[in-house]
């Protein structure tokens, strides 16, 4: 797996810039724009006017950032709002789960009736980021399909976001090899397989050479 250094040290976990904390990895998550964004049909009956007013929040395990509400322009709706989340081991060695969360809400028009509402959230995943092609600092431009924030399928809305790490990567330290085993020392305790001389197909069980050679010399003192 990667491992991440920060050169500037541990920044506030928002905002562009620094490298964020976490031990000292973080991701920068430029949120571009979305398109096809949509309200869900309101569950009841409302005197107060819905208004698309969408903002977008990237949050990690250690920390949540939200851009400002966007402004609509021909039906696609801009931030170019740059966010720092940091981000530990648990996103770097999720290659095939876990990533960074991203969500669209949209602001209600008025504070005081009701919260925001949730119009999609997709995933950024380590293998988008750390896919081996480019260096992870390299900026990346991605599309994400919005998934449905009720049942997880499909919803209506697609983002696009510019993703790079922050920090410098570090080779993971070479790993450690146990030392090889001795080899065996001769012994009184061995047995020798051998052939018989007459060419038989018996097998014959003896004690080897350097065994009987001592049994030899043992014999002659």
């Amino acid at each position: 797996m990667f491992r991440f250094m920060s050169k500037n040290g541990a920044g506030d976990g928002c905002g562009g810039g620094g490298g964020g904390g976490g031990g000292g990895v973080a991701l920068e998550v430029t949120v571009l724009s979305a398109e096809s964004l949509r309200l869900p049909p309101p569950s009841y009956y409302s005197l107060i006017p819905r208004r698309l007013r969408p903002y977008v929040t990237v949050s990690s395990a250690a920390s949540a950032c939200s851009t400002d509400v966007a402004a609509a322009a021909s039906g696609e709706h801009s931030w170019n709002d740059t966010l720092v989340v940091p981000v530990g081991a648990e996103f770097l060695e999720s290659r095939g789960g876990g990533g960074v969360h991203v969500a669209v809400y949209s602001e209600p028009a008025c504070r005081l009736v009701g919260g925001a509402t949730p119009l999609g959230w997709c995933r950024i995943p380590a293998a988008d980021v750390l896919d081996g092609l480019r260096p992870p600092r390299a900026l990346r431009r991605l599309s994400y399909s919005l998934r449905c924030p009720r049942t997880g399928g499909p919803a209506r809305g697609v983002v696009h976001l510019a993703v790079r790490v922050l920090g410098d990567l570090v080779p993971p330290p070479p790993p450690q090899h146990a030392p090889s085993t001795p080899p065996a020392q001769p012994g009184w305790c061995r047995v020798a397989m051998g052939i018989p001389v007459s060419g038989t197909s018996a097998a014959v069980v003896g004690m080897p050479a350097w065994a009987a050679w001592g049994g030899e010399a043992a014999a002659s003192r």
